[in-house]
């Protein structure tokens, strides 16, 4: 009898311990967090015009696949790109004078497929998946503009593009935004080396 209450513990203790290190790994595949991205920068993109950032009238373009009503992507995208501006030491500022313009869009594959990105916006980041759990995910794509007011033009484009769906908090959505924005803007030079 005592034998089998310490096989039972025992027998307890061994499926606690192989059942915790699949619990984590089943929860977030590493492929799922693959991104791919691209930028474009035009020849009027000058680094020393880089002084301060501003929204964009409308600078929001959320597609209809990605209005949730339990959060708010857009709120998530403004944080992280104002989140990666600051980090450049660029101010980010409310008044759009002086200020280089920021404008994104954000879309699910569904809506906007490889062909339709590289027709509207000139790229396509290009994430394939290669398993079947990536296959069960729909990509997003976001295209981030910078536009010089004084050209009314577009004279940097940055896009990333995920497996949505693999993040289930609005902490580890954020999060990951904010790595994916730093990690697109990260070829724009720092404010104080940009003067």
């Amino acid at each position: 009898m005592k034998l089998l209450k310490i096989m039972i513990k025992l027998n307890v203790f061994i499926v606690t311990i192989l059942t915790i290190p699949f619990t984590v790994y089943a929860e977030i595949e590493p492929e799922l967090l693959r991104s791919s991205a691209v930028v474009v920068k035009h020849p009027e993109f000058k680094s020393a015009k880089l002084k301060s950032f501003s929204w964009a009238a409308d600078h929001a373009d959320i597609s209809a696949g990605l209005k949730k009503p339990d959060f708010s992507i857009s709120a998530l995208i403004d944080e992280a790109i104002q989140h990666a501006i600051k980090q450049k030491s660029y101010p980010f500022l409310n008044d759009i004078k002086g200020s280089l313009l920021i404008q994104y869009h954000v879309s699910l594959a569904s809506e906007l497929n490889d062909t339709a990105l590289t027709l509207k916006y000139g790229l396509s980041p290009g994430l394939r998946a290669n398993s079947l759990s990536a296959k069960e995910h729909e990509r997003g794509t976001l295209v981030v503009d910078i536009i010089e007011p004084e050209l009314n033009k577009v004279v940097w484009r940055g896009a990333v593009e995920v497996f949505t769906g693999v993040e289930n908090t609005q902490q580890g959505r954020q999060k990951r935004l904010n790595k994916l924005l730093l990690e697109l803007f990260s070829g724009i030079p720092n404010f104080k080396s940009a003067e």
